[in-house]
């Protein structure tokens, strides 16, 4: 028994003495050759295996991120925070239910640049197709059956069994109040080389001091885009963010406006109407549109639950110099057609695809559009009101109303009347019907077109209304109308004759 004993002791003292060699010879190999690489691999099937790898490499190697994950019922989001230096890498993954995963990353820095190389690799042999979005009077897309050696632009690749976006490196100078200027002369090419394993995919985010280069991508074991659908590549090409617009981890960003502050040429600012997420939800069915339309809808969607405020609205960061001219706005305002499209995304996006967080977030707008009405509404008329188009900080004046404004914030309140029978917002929906019925003959202009606005006063603002939006937002409203009454509005009808007329008027 005692010999027994001796041989077990004797046996663990050299598994530990081998043991400790195995852990030692790793260590070493890790010295000789430099810190391992961030490395994320992305199991889209759950089936235990990867099918793809993220690698991060440079400064990030040394440092420890901060991790945090916020779980939504379509969407996890996962945000890796690396920080050295005055650098900033941020990393940040969108799991979505149908396994299809988006990544954003942002290498920012306010001194030394210091490159971090980012390789995407698809554990896939085969490239089937690759197409690239083309600018022109239409959008469209340019298709190979092979790959290159190097990208000057996102691109889309269809494998023998995965599909996936790889976005460009974009070089960017943030100017404040969420505007990013462009510096496309900093833009990186994307590498590209193929082994026995798959694809791999190099950027450079270069970020130089007081700049910041950023990307993202969306990586599927299912088509992104059915190509063979028509309506499907038409739409696709018309929402993708790589030209005029840009997608970034807290939402859309258009092309800046002349008249907003900040401004340069080449700028971009968050939008919060998400209109790209409210034409992405006819396109949801992934067996006939692809997984793209989805995926995108479902980001969007949470991205306003995470940029609400807590009064209920979303916010417009930069300063319209025609608001705060003429009304005393500064930034950071609040803009109600804008407000109004993103709930609409919201109410429809829930109705298809429900989330109790989502319906939180549009109890806080419909509060605060109830109590703004009740604040900030001008009575018009013996039942009608009016609401102002935008509301800045107090001492901001009462800004105008305009046409389009009125009638789509009408719309919502019909729309959701609709779905719970909520009586307050029907009836809010009707003082605001009862406000332009009241004012009908004095939206039409001379030419039988429509003013865009009218001031507090009720005197029209000299601007011409939009060709066709407010048009289409009044034929809604008479769908909605027969709905809810059981009978169009006359009142209605005789603006949009008018507009027709105008419409059909040659100039």
């Amino acid at each position: 028994m005692k010999n027994i004993k001796n041989t077990i002791i004797c046996f663990l003292c050299c598994l530990f003495i081998f043991s400790g060699l195995i852990h030692n010879e790793a260590a070493a190999a890790t010295a000789a050759t430099g810190p391992a690489p961030v490395l994320h691999t992305v199991d889209i099937n759950n089936d235990g295996l990867p099918e793809y790898q993220i690698e991060a490499k440079g400064w990030v190697e040394s440092v420890r991120p901060v991790v945090k994950t916020t779980k939504y019922e379509h969407a996890t989001y996962t945000y890796y925070q690396y920080k050295k230096d005055g650098r900033n890498f941020d990393l940040t993954f969108v799991k979505l239910k149908n396994g299809s995963l988006l990544y954003f990353v942002r290498h920012a820095n306010s001194g030394k640049a210091e490159p971090v190389q980012l390789r995407v690799t698809a554990l896939d042999p085969a490239i089937e197709q690759t197409a690239s979005l083309v600018a022109g009077n239409e959008k469209s897309w340019k298709k190979f059956m092979d790959a290159s050696d190097s990208y000057a632009s996102s691109i889309y690749v269809d494998g023998s069994k995965l599909f996936y976006r790889i976005g460009k490196a974009e070089a960017y100078k943030p100017l404040g109040n969420t505007v990013y200027k462009e510096i496309p002369q900093a833009n990186t090419a994307t590498k590209h080389t193929q082994n026995d394993s798959g694809h791999a995919f190099l950027l450079t985010m270069n970020a130089g001091a007081g700049t910041e280069s950023v990307t993202w991508g969306m990586l599927s074991d299912q088509p992104l885009i059915r190509w063979e659908n028509q309506q499907a590549e038409t739409k696709a090409a018309q929402l993708e963010f790589e030209i005029d617009k840009k997608l970034r981890e807290d939402g859309v960003y258009y092309a800046n406006e002349s008249t907003y502050r900040p401004y340069e040429p080449g700028s971009f600012y968050r939008n919060p109407a998400n209109i790209d997420g409210l034409r992405s939800l006819a396109f949801l069915s992934e067996a006939e549109n692809g997984v793209w339309f989805k995926n995108i809808a479902s980001h969007l969607a949470y991205t306003a639950v995470q940029t609400q405020t807590n009064s209920g609205y979303w916010e417009t960061y930069p300063r319209s110099e025609w608001l705060h001219q003429s009304y005393g706005i500064g930034y950071r305002y609040m803009d109600n057609r804008r407000n109004i499209d993103n709930a609409t995304f919201l109410l429809h996006y829930y109705w298809v695809m429900p989330d109790p967080v989502i319906k939180k977030a549009l109890d806080k707008w419909d509060a605060y559009l109830m109590d703004y009405a009740a604040r900030y509404g001008m009575k018009v008329g013996t039942d009608g009101l009016f609401v102002p188009d935008y509301v800045g900080a107090e001492g901001s004046k009462p800004s105008h109303t305009s046409l389009n404004h009125l009638v789509a914030t009408m719309n919502y309140l019909y729309e959701v009347y609709l779905y719970n029978g909520d009586e307050s917002k029907k009836l809010l929906g009707n003082r605001l019907l009862a406000g332009i019925q009241v004012t009908r003959a004095q939206w039409i202009m001379p030419d039988q077109n429509l003013y865009y606005a009218m001031y507090p006063d009720l005197t029209p603002h000299p601007y011409s209304d939009y060709a066709y939006l407010t048009r289409d937002d009044l034929v809604f409203s008479q769908y909605l109308l027969l709905r809810v009454n059981g009978h169009e509005d006359p009142d209605l009808q005789a603006l949009i004759n008018s507009k027709n007329a105008w419409l059909e008027t040659p100039r």
